[in-house]
């Protein structure tokens, strides 16, 4: 009877983390919170990695980072397993724990490029760029096509002082490998407006705003870039469409403000200018585009 019943539970195990699984690709979130209401007993390793996951997406860290560690400890040397223990720990801010874990799971597979690649973008989220870089470089010595890290390693140098003709190599080896990445020719053709190359970085660009249209970054850099250019009808249509999509987006509103008092139109220039002044302290312009990390974080956690 006791065998049957230890029978019993190792069946459910794998049936609850399926179930879990399968609410986590939908993204269904009452199915999360539903399936979290009744764990089994004794979770496996596997129940517990969904159950981190599944946290992670309904916002419930500290659950999240304590069902990964109890994974773990049930299979302290599983490579995917440390693996998502440090992305767990990445996405809910502790950089220092993250960077422990992924350490220990490079000292499973030595040789794995993604864990360096997860290591570096650790180090860069704690604002150490320079050991960012050493592990990014090193990611792509273990795997010369690791779009990835090229990027990553762009936007270093981006945001060190004159070093943009490396970003832009940099960027260009990850295009190379990606050439149809939004956010690359996003992030390409801002650095190409920075560097002075405006009609390379228009056509990059328009490449971009074709990959995504529904990002308003792209259509806000073009419409900034075509306002440059004095390309006001441009400037005009990709301004007012970054700010259809995104209606707070405050400095797409202050570069419309200028296209209309360019066009004539003083009454939605100052409509404009209104927008701006209401939204301007929920959007800061010192940076371009959208942080790096929104992409780097694109990656599931191992499953």
């Amino acid at each position: 009877m006791i065998a049957l019943l230890l029978l019993g539970l190792a069946a459910a195990t794998p049936d609850a983390a399926h179930r879990l699984r399968q609410c986590i690709v939908k993204g269904d979130r009452q199915c999360l919170v539903q399936e979290l209401k009744s764990p089994p007993k004794d979770g496996s390793a596997e129940y517990l990695s969904a159950v981190a996951e599944a946290c992670l997406l309904l916002g419930r860290n500290a659950e999240a980072t304590a069902a990964i560690g109890s994974a773990v400890a049930k299979k302290p040397g599983d490579y995917d397993l440390l693996l998502q223990q440090g992305r767990t720990y990445q996405r809910t801010g502790d950089q220092v724990r993250a960077i422990e874990s992924f350490l220990h799971a490079a000292k499973v597979h030595p040789r794995a490029p993604e864990v360096f690649y997860s290591v570096g973008l650790s180090f860069f989220l704690a604002h150490e760029y320079e050991r960012a870089a050493k592990h990014f470089v090193h990611a792509v010595q273990l795997d010369p096509s690791n779009d990835k890290a090229e990027f990553m390693l762009a936007v270093i140098d981006i945001l060190q002082s004159n070093r943009e003709a490396d970003a832009k190599a940099h960027m260009e080896r990850a295009l190379a490998l990606q050439p149809q990445n939004p956010h690359y020719l996003l992030h390409y053709g801002v650095l190409l407006a920075q560097m002075g190359e405006r009609e390379q970085a228009a056509t990059v660009l328009e490449k971009a705003v074709r990959a995504d249209p529904s990002n308003p970054l792209a259509h806000f850099n073009l419409g900034r870039l075509s306002r440059q250019m004095n390309n006001l009808p441009k400037a005009r249509s990709e301004l007012e469409e970054a700010v259809r999509l995104r209606p707070r987006l405050a400095r797409a509103h202050y570069q419309l403000a200028s296209v209309y008092r360019a066009l004539g139109e003083r009454e939605k220039a100052g409509e404009a200018m209104k927008l701006f002044q209401k939204y301007q302290d929920e959007d800061r312009d010192d940076e371009p585009v959208d942080g790096p990390p929104a992409y780097a974080f694109k990656d599931q956690p191992v499953r």
